[in-house]
């Protein structure tokens, strides 16, 4: 059985709508704004874009035998025995694993849904040589991280009031 861990709704859903928003507030640019206006607001879209699709698209699937990382068009996947080590990085709520493997490092943080049950499985699998103290003790008491949750839809609200005033032509 393979269990898939993706980014937390409550996160992805206020940036797909910063993207939608910023979209709208681009093409009323072309109608009624500056050239440095849409050139600004168009790398901006494309930057969120960007982060919206690969925050969507990322996942880590545990499976049975092997461990699947997936990012937008690229896919890595090990098997336990090549995990080598398990590590925590705690910067007061944000929160990074650092997975070890023969093939380099990779770190994923504490914005995935369902993070301690993640973290906990590859605890179980891993086994406890493997795994360091830190994370262990991170697992008694899990942080959760809204700062960035609530910053997107602070960012939202921002665009649309942008969006509001563009529109009422101030």
């Amino acid at each position: 059985m393979e269990n898939i861990y993706k980014i937390k709704r409550s996160f992805v859903i206020p940036l797909i709508i910063i993207t939608i928003l910023l979209f709208v507030l681009l093409l009323l640019s072309l109608l009624k704004g500056h050239m440095e206006e849409r050139i600004i607001l168009a790398v901006i879209f494309s930057i969120s874009l960007l982060i919206g699709i690969e925050s969507v698209k990322r996942e880590i699937i545990v499976g049975k035998e092997k461990l699947t990382i997936k990012k937008f068009f690229r896919r890595k996947e090990f098997t336990f025995a090549e995990i080598t080590q398990l590590a925590v990085v705690a910067l007061k709520k944000k929160v990074y694993f650092l997975l070890t493997t023969t093939k380099g490092f990779y770190i994923f943080s504490n914005l995935f849904e369902n993070h301690a049950l993640l973290i906990r499985s590859l605890m179980d699998r891993l086994g406890e040589e493997r795994v360091e103290v830190e994370v262990k003790n991170y697992l008694n008491h899990p942080l959760e991280r809204l700062s960035l949750i609530i910053m997107s839809w602070v960012a939202a609200f921002i665009i649309a009031a942008l969006i509001t005033l563009k529109l009422s032509g101030i």
